[in-house]
């Protein structure tokens, strides 16, 4: 069994969803590796090319990472290389709250603008859930809408950035899924020791973004008028995805 090849695969999410945890469950899988400093973005139609590139340089037992929004063509790519996907997603309340706390320490592309307007932790909560128009940057909805496509597309194995966390028994069945999907082991014929290895490869302390990976931190930071406002831009799509039967959260 330790010599298990694997077939290249590319590993999608939605940003601040548990990147780096899904790395350490995937790392765990057989000899299973990926280039740290290589992470796609965008996908928009001008990187189609260069993105094709690097899907095409990966190995037996390699798989690629990136934060690639859904369209036809990048669909398409990974179709013509009978490419796998791994696609993570997250209550996106909890994003607000983790990307929030990201830009607060790490020189990302909205930390300057913050740091410039002065901005208390609430506006720019509420700047990140209603978008920032003079930044091009979208609002929590139109954000993820950018990803979506992935969650009804084949040969993609949809997970929720929750079912890692929940409990014992939901990481076991969300980590043998995966595992089975990265394999192409029939479940039957699973090794189960791989998903043990998977499972102990896990340490938030390796992570320099990691913060809490909680559920439901939202609960703690979201007042009344942030709740307002993320229900007014994306508490629809709250229900889509199967976070909230109903707006009365």
């Amino acid at each position: 069994m330790n010599k298990k090849t694997i077939s290249p695969f590319f590993f999608n999410s939605f940003p601040k969803s548990g990147t780096h945890l899904m790395f350490q469950i995937l790392t765990g899988i057989h000899s299973v590796r990926f280039d740290q400093n290589l992470h796609l973005y965008e996908g928009v139609s001008r990187q189609l090319a260069e993105h094709q590139r690097e899907l095409e340089k990966l190995r037996i037992n390699e798989f690629l990472s990136g934060h690639i929004y859904y369209s036809t063509a990048w669909a398409k790519l990974l179709q013509n290389l009978n490419m796998k996907q791994i696609f993570l997603y997250r209550d996106l309340r909890d994003v607000v709250v983790s990307y929030n706390y990201y830009i607060e320490k790490i020189n990302a592309p909205l930390h300057q603008y913050f740091k410039q307007k002065q901005l208390s932790k609430k506006e720019r909560m509420l700047s990140i859930i209603r978008g920032i128009p003079e930044l091009g940057h979208q609002d929590i909805h139109d954000w993820f809408s950018e990803f979506k496509g992935w969650l009804t597309t084949p040969n993609v194995l949809s997970v929720k950035f929750e079912d890692l966390l929940r409990s014992e028994e939901s990481l076991d069945r969300s980590v043998q899924k995966i595992v089975q999907f990265v394999t192409e082991d029939k479940k039957e014929n699973i090794d189960h020791t791989v998903i043990r290895r998977a499972k102990e490869n896990i340490s938030t302390q390796d992570s320099a973004t990691f913060r809490k990976g909680t559920i439901g931190n939202w609960k703690e930071e979201f007042d009344e008028e942030i709740i307002i406002a993320f229900k007014e831009k994306a508490g629809q799509l709250l229900i889509e995805l199967g976070y909230e039967k109903n707006l009365l959260w």
